[in-house]
């Protein structure tokens, strides 16, 4: 399905500048865009690199130098963010109505298991030899390898992919949407999350995690990837293979993290950062800028192991510096 240019123009309310007869597959992240669809750029950081996006078109505020690059413009008068819940509204995919606890256009393969008392959705494609215990939701368009597990209770939300061989523990939610707002009229306004997730295969997700599907785009967490109980993934987040994520974990949205790295328990990481291969960050530790690869981290702000076990053993002694401090100050 292709919308016209004209029929964006006219939602949100802009001004189009290039080619007026465009065709728009549909809404994409400014780096992962392809040709056909259209980007949005809100701030300094994309404004500055309108060449480097695929996209034909984008969405930008009024009244900035656009390159000649042979691409279409949208342009207006507002915050691009504050268009966002109209924008992603209306590439939203419509859903089916639910019907039947199996809905007949449902394909499940040879061998596998499904009580009485789960719902498979419109679309649904299950593998061969896939468990499925009791009180599981899938939704429409979902898509699950041969041989994987889903344990009961486990959510698994429109269009997800699941790859073959993964497990999922109860109370599992895959694909709840990202926590996305934005401020219009002054008021939390939500933006629909259009994306969706793809577990690649011999993925575990640990019981009562969850994994919100992405804005726009994909969450991915690549194949062998083991994450514990109690674990918050948000949107547009990339995780890499092999990658082991302890307990009561939280990464927030658009964060990267690379192939075979141990994040401990309790450790919080900011949005829009990279966090390298083969890194491990101790427990409760901080992360709120990039990490290289191969770094043996911990604490917060995050230094070397080595220094923040310095540090935990100093912090023991300042009772006694203190103390001593005062001492002297009254002698001088």
């Amino acid at each position: 399905m292709t919308y016209n240019i004209n029929e964006l123009a006219s939602l949100l309310g802009c001004e189009i500048k290039g080619d007026t007869s465009l065709e728009i597959s549909g809404l994409a992240p400014f780096f992962q865009a392809q040709e056909g669809s259209l980007t949005f750029a809100s701030d300094e950081k994309f404004l500055k690199k309108l060449n480097e996006t695929k996209a034909s078109a984008v969405l930008v505020p009024m009244g900035i130098d656009l390159p000649k690059n042979g691409k279409t413009y949208l342009l207006v008068t507002e915050n691009p963010r504050t268009l966002m819940p109209k924008l992603l509204g209306f590439f939203k995919k419509k859903l089916k109505k639910m019907e039947n606890m199996i809905e007949k256009s449902s394909i499940i393969g040879e061998g596998t298991e499904i009580p009485l008392n789960s719902y498979i959705g419109h679309d649904v494609v299950i593998g061969k030899n896939v468990k499925i215990y009791p009180n599981v939701t899938i939704c429409e368009g979902v898509e699950i390898g041969d041989d994987t597990v889903i344990y009961p209770n486990v959510t698994i939300r429109e269009f997800s992919k699941i790859g073959r061989g993964c497990v999922l523990q109860p109370g599992a939610v895959i694909g709840s949407d990202g926590f996305g707002f934005v401020k219009v009229n002054g008021n939390n306004t939500k933006i629909d999350q259009i994306g969706s997730v793809v577990l690649e295969d011999f993925v575990e997700i640990g019981a009562n995690t969850t994994v919100d599907r992405g804005a726009i785009g994909d969450t991915v967490i690549k194949k062998y990837t083991k994450i514990d109980n109690l674990v918050q993934v948000a949107h547009n987040d990339i995780i890499g293979e092999n990658c082991l994520i302890i307990s009561q974990v939280g990464i927030a949205g658009s964060t990267e993290i690379g192939n075979n790295t141990t994040i401990g328990g309790q450790v919080g990481i900011g949005g829009h950062i990279k966090i390298g291969s083969n890194v491990m960050v101790g427990a409760k530790s901080g992360i709120i800028g990039d990490v290289a690869d191969n770094q043996v981290v911990a604490g917060h702000p995050l230094v070397n192991l080595k220094d923040d076990l310095r540090i935990k053993a100093a912090q023991k002694k300042l009772p006694e510096l203190l103390k001593r401090v005062k001492e002297l100050e009254k002698k001088y």
